[in-house]
């Protein structure tokens, strides 16, 4: 979604001047994974915005260390998952099981990130809501037993469903496992049908209890602004914040002169990028509000569309409101700096 020439029409520019052996291409979007048809066959994979450290790892090694011929390097057709979209935590330290998992699960059509110790497992549950933990059993530093009992004390009533994966499959090994806490329990060598199966009696967590270690504040999932801060520290964090404090205002602009013009293809665009900008920022209110407008403007309801725009009007409001409180406070009150007004990718739609 990016203005005068948009990622697909880019990739096919590309593909006439680069073949793909020389240059696999990534998407990156936040409309969800588009079908093979509509986001051309020129991609060699797709993720999903914002981004998950992990997730962008493994698929740019997968991109850059298969077989380079035209067949393997174009990526097939995934099939749609057959239960509810889930967030997974796949701990497991062994570097092959790792990238059998998580093959495994792209299959399956999810996507999962890393821990490579129970410590790890854990910290990634203080940053964000995950919905399952595939937990190896024998991991170095804190295996996955003592892992569960520590998950489940800390989070007795919202923590994730876990799977124990091992290897070892003597009775007295699952019931290890279950007085562990865990609920489920899957044999390695994982098989697709099986592990299908374990996902399948999953049951996603609810919005309510998705922070772990932080909480929504202000309409802001403060999960989100936890992890923008581990990128860059508090003045990348303030960065950030103060590019959409810049660029919000204008933004909205923009969606009443599309309005007054009958311009559709300015409104959709403007709301996108508001969309993908509140995504980032743990505004999850915000960013639903943007998106429904995103499809009024594509299916030309524009006047469908004016009641919503006073009502993102109001929202970007209370955000920016709620953004300034929970900007670190060495930097409250700092002016947005040139860079951020300039060239922060939060605004890149």
């Amino acid at each position: 979604m990016m203005p005068r020439m948009d990622g697909v029409e880019l990739a096919r520019e590309i593909r006439r001047r680069r073949p793909r052996r020389a240059l696999p291409l990534l998407l990156l979007t936040s409309l969800g994974r588009l079908p093979q048809s509509e986001a051309s066959s020129e991609f060699d994979a797709q993720l999903a915005k914002p981004l998950r450290a992990s997730q962008l790892y493994n698929t740019l090694v997968r991109l850059l260390t298969e077989d380079d011929g035209p067949e393997s390097a174009a990526e097939p057709e995934r099939p749609a998952t057959s239960g509810p979209s889930l967030h997974i935590l796949l701990a497991e330290d062994n570097a092959v099981n790792q990238k059998v998992a998580l093959r495994l699960l792209e299959q399956l059509g999810y996507t999962a990130d890393v821990a490579t110790n129970g410590f790890e497992a854990i910290e990634a549950l203080e940053r964000r809501r995950y919905d399952v933990v595939l937990m190896d059993v024998q991991m170095p530093e804190l295996d996955g037993l003592d892992a569960s009992r520590r998950i489940c004390e800390r989070w007795p009533d919202t923590r994730p469903r876990i799977v124990a994966m091992t290897a070892n499959a003597l009775p007295e090994d699952r019931e290890a496992c279950f007085a562990a806490g865990m609920d489920d329990y899957v044999a390695k060598p994982i098989r697709r049908d099986v592990l299908a199966e374990a996902l399948k009696r999953v049951r996603p967590l609810g919005p309510d209890s998705a922070p772990h270690g932080a909480s929504a504040l202000g309409g802001v999932d403060g999960v989100a602004l936890e992890s923008l801060r581990e990128l860059g520290g508090d003045d990348f964090l303030s960065e950030v914040i103060d590019t959409f404090l810049a660029d919000a205002p204008t933004l909205v602009a923009t969606l009443h002169r599309g309005l007054e013009e009958a311009d559709a293809a300015e409104v959709r665009r403007a709301a996108h990028t508001l969309k993908s900008n509140g995504a980032i920022l743990g505004a999850t209110e915000f960013a639903e509000l943007c998106r429904t407008l995103e499809q009024q403007a594509k299916d030309g309801r524009l006047e469908e569309a004016r009641g919503l725009v006073a009502r993102v009007e109001d929202a970007r409001a209370s955000l920016e409101r709620a953004l300034e409180t929970l900007r670190p406070k060495a930097a409250t009150g700092a002016p947005p700096s040139r860079r951020a007004r300039c060239s922060s990718p939060t605004t890149t739609a």
